[in-house]
């Protein structure tokens, strides 16, 4: 389905998620939509709990409604199985001790790597590259994008399908922070958002390395 043919609450949903509060004005442009009409529509999403709304001044302009998702609307994300997996990590914990579950997280990091460079095999350039593992990432839920700027890529990741069980052990994100770096051993990687920190996204400064 074309992405205008999809109902508003999706695509309003889905602008708030990955990029974060937004003024009334800014949804009604990027939806193709009147200022008025975005605005009965938010409230419509509002009354379904799914978005809230604040008045901030931006600039110097007159104060504007910013509307952000609720704890409801961010819900609608898939955490993939995440309360099972949670369970049975606690599970593999108290029978077989931390360090199978470490090799365990390892063993299905360095899978997920092979598959990855898999699907990237031919993909030479660095852009090419993190524009095919955006895909990628986007197709399993992560609602990845990237940015190319003077200093480089940031690889952006607005949703983690895995943070429950992210946030029940640690070694999981740094899994998946030695992932990238194999993906992209060519590069220099760093962290600079981190949803299990309080970040609203995941964000990782992509630096070609340079040549001796």
């Amino acid at each position: 389905m074309d992405s205008k043919q999809r109902p508003f609450k999706e695509r309003a949903v889905d602008m708030l998620k990955a990029s974060g509060p937004q003024p009334l004005s800014a949804l009604a442009g990027e939806l193709k939509v009147t200022v008025e009409g975005a605005r009965s529509q938010m409230l419509k999403l509002a009354k379904e709990g799914l978005v809230t709304s604040t008045v901030s001044v931006i600039g110097r302009g007159r104060p504007q409604q910013v509307w952000s998702l609720t704890d409801l609307g961010h819900m609608r994300f898939p955490d993939t199985h995440a309360a099972l997996t949670v369970r049975l990590m606690e599970v593999m914990k108290e029978t077989l001790g931390e360090l199978a579950v470490a090799q365990v997280i390892s063993a299905n990091g360095d899978k997920g790597t092979n598959k990855y460079l898999q699907e990237m095999t031919g993909v030479t350039d660095l852009e090419g590259r993190i524009s095919k593992f955006v895909a990628i990432r986007s197709r399993e839920g992560y609602m990845a994008q990237y940015i190319k700027d003077e200093d480089g890529f940031i690889l952006i990741e607005n949703h983690c399908p895995i943070c429950a069980a992210a946030q029940a052990n640690r070694e999981i994100c740094q899994a998946e922070l030695k992932t990238l770096q194999s993906v992209f051993s060519d590069t220099i990687i760093r962290r600079i958002e981190y949803i299990i920190e309080g970040g609203r996204r995941c964000a990782y400064r992509i630096n070609e390395k340079l040549s001796n």
